[in-house]
This record gives structure tokens, C-alpha cells and sequence, in this order.
């Protein structure tokens, strides 16, 4: 008489199945992360800040951060809207300690711009700027070297504000011929519907 050989198939399924729980009992599961870092760079952590400021334009609100003390910096930028973010957290480098933020609509368009200053003191150093969408960002093209009269006796150091619709650069005059004074010179900056900073009116202290 033959035997089945279905007992003999289910025992052997049943020690299969058995020896695959095992092994899954054993195996490490990837838990998904929650927090909500900063992209990019080097690890960080609190202990490394050696900036930070909040500044706010309208309703939308910017937490700026830097990190450490070697070139190149590294800056955090974190971008709300009410209570809610309006982007993922952005990362940008820049040369030199940040040494003020501001932010403003120069243009008028209901978009807000943050401006970065730095102790960089380089020809055409030290600012950094951005236009923030609903969910984006903007860079703020710069103007360099101060056009004309403006430019003559220019060797960097500048220092930057905000002064209403304006952005201000001041910066010391160095004489290149005896038909100059020391001193220092302000310019002023428009923001045109562009996102382009143009030049405005020039000013000499002594």
C-alpha cells in the first residue's frame, strides 16, 4: 500500500516557516527619522552655533544659523510662514563671521528677501541675499565693484544695512591721487522687479 507523501510535504513547509521566523526574529529593522536636519555638510550639533538670530518680514519669519569657526561657514536658514515651514531647511556657505541678518521687500512685491553680512573684507565681500517664494528661494544677484565715481578709491571693506527701501554699503575711500581725500563713501541700492540690485545715489563723509 502507498504511503501519501502530503504529511511529508506540510512537516517539511512547517520547518521551513519556522527556520524563516527565526531568522527574521534576528534581523534589525530601519526605523525612518523624524527630525528635521539640515541637508548636506558636516555633522553638526548645538555645541557648534556660533550665530544665531531670528528676523522677521510681514508674516513669514527666518532662523539663521552658523556653524564653527573654520572657512568655509556654513549657514542654516530656516524659512516659516506663520507656524508652518515654508521649505526645506537651506544650507549655504559663505566666507567670513557672520556679523548681522536683516530682512526686507525692497522691491515691494510681497516676496521677502534676507540679507546676510559677513567680516569678509575682500573686493565685493561680505553679503550674501535672497528672495523667498512660497516654496523657494532666490538668489539676489549682487552689483560688484561701484560703478563711475562711485568705484574710484574702492578697495573693499565694506559694511551693509537696511535704511527703508534701501540697501546702504559703506565703505572707507583710499586716495589714488593727490586729488583725493580719505574718507568714507555710502551708496545706495535699489532692488528692481528682477531680483537685481542697481545703484543708486553716492555720498562722501570725511
Amino acid at each position: 500500500m502507498r504511503t501519501s507523501s502530503l504529511p511529508r510535504l506540510l512537516l517539511a513547509t512547517g520547518v521551513v516557516a519556522a527556520s524563516l521566523s527565526a531568522c527574521d526574529s534576528t534581523r534589525q529593522v530601519a526605523s525612518e527619522s523624524t527630525s528635521n536636519t539640515v541637508p548636506a555638510g558636516p555633522t553638526i550639533d548645538d555645541s557648534d552655533v556660533t550665530f544665531n538670530r531670528e528676523v522677521t518680514q510681514g508674516d513669514y519669519r527666518f532662523v539663521v544659523k552658523t556653524f564653527g569657526n573654520e572657512e568655509p561657514r556654513f549657514v542654516s536658514i530656516r524659512s516659516y510662514r506663520g507656524s508652518s515651514m515654508t521649505m526645506d531647511p537651506m544650507r549655504v556657505q559663505v566666507t567670513g563671521a557672520l556679523t548681522n541678518v536683516a530682512s526686507g521687500d525692497l522691491n515691494g512685491n510681497g516676496k521677502p528677501e534676507l540679507y546676510l553680512m559677513t567680516d569678509n573684507k575682500k573686493v565685493n565681500g561680505g553679503l550674501y541675499a535672497y528672495e523667498f517664494g512660497e516654496r523657494g528661494y532666490t538668489p539676489i544677484s549682487f552689483p560688484g565693484t561701484p560703478a563711475g565715481q562711485a568705484g574710484m578709491g574702492y578697495t573693499g571693506q565694506d559694511m551693509y544695512s537696511i535704511s527703508g527701501n534701501k540697501l546702504v554699503r559703506t565703505f572707507p575711500v583710499t586716495p589714488t591721487d593727490s586729488t583725493m581725500k580719505a574718507g568714507n563713501r555710502t551708496v545706495e541700492y535699489t532692488l528692481d522687479a528682477n531680483g537685481r540690485l542697481m545703484m543708486g545715489q553716492s555720498m562722501d563723509a570725511q
